[in-house]
């Protein structure tokens, strides 16, 4: 009996496997992977992320911890003011700096013929400034490619004045009068 229980048990599994429908076995491998993700890779996952969300924690702490610290340190008026002064050249730097943006001009293909440069003191003691007068010959992209690369180049410099001429409607070179104004402290500031 149990011989035959043992073969029609056999029959009746090769009938299945031969007959099997697709789409409930189909089903049953999706529950079983999702299970299996479920138990163990997702915990691993969670793991990650708590470990980076403390990480990141950590370093907001320490981010406000440091601008507190940088809130708390006191810094006195006069190291603001020698700050501020630093930024401007010294007046042993006035004509490197003029040296500088005239190798800018040519370096733009700007033709500087002639130059008008005055140091004017200032009345507080602080600052002189000098004034720089440049008539300047070219093209005009050139011209304004030429004052913003210097307005970039010392931040600090003052654009008083252009004047653009063009002698006939047809020439593409343009004259042009700069006026720029350098600051510079005095050695006793």
């Amino acid at each position: 009996m149990a011989d035959r229980f043992l073969k029609l048990l056999l029959a009746r599994l090769r009938f299945a496997a031969a007959n099997l429908p697709v789409l409930p076995v189909l089903a049953l491998l999706l529950v079983g992977a999702a299970g299996l993700g479920q138990l163990f890779l997702l915990p691993g996952q969670e793991a990650a992320i708590e470990a980076s969300e403390h990480r990141l924690a950590s370093l907001e702490r320490n981010a406000r911890r440091a601008a507190i610290e940088r809130q708390s340190v006191q810094v006195s008026p006069e190291d603001t003011r020698q700050r501020l002064l630093d930024r401007f050249p010294g007046e042993d730097q006035l004509n490197a700096e003029l040296g500088r943006l005239l190798e800018m001009a040519a370096t733009a293909g700007l033709t500087i013929v002639s130059g008008d440069y005055r140091l004017m003191p200032a009345k507080d003691g602080l600052f002189d400034r000098y004034v720089l007068n440049f008539p300047v010959k070219g093209d005009y992209r050139k011209i304004r490619g030429y004052v913003q690369a210097v307005r970039s180049e010392f931040p600090d410099l003052a654009v008083d004045d252009i004047a653009l001429r063009r002698e006939n409607i047809a020439s593409t070179e343009v004259e042009a009068q700069l006026r720029f104004v350098l600051f510079g402290r005095r050695k006793a500031a």
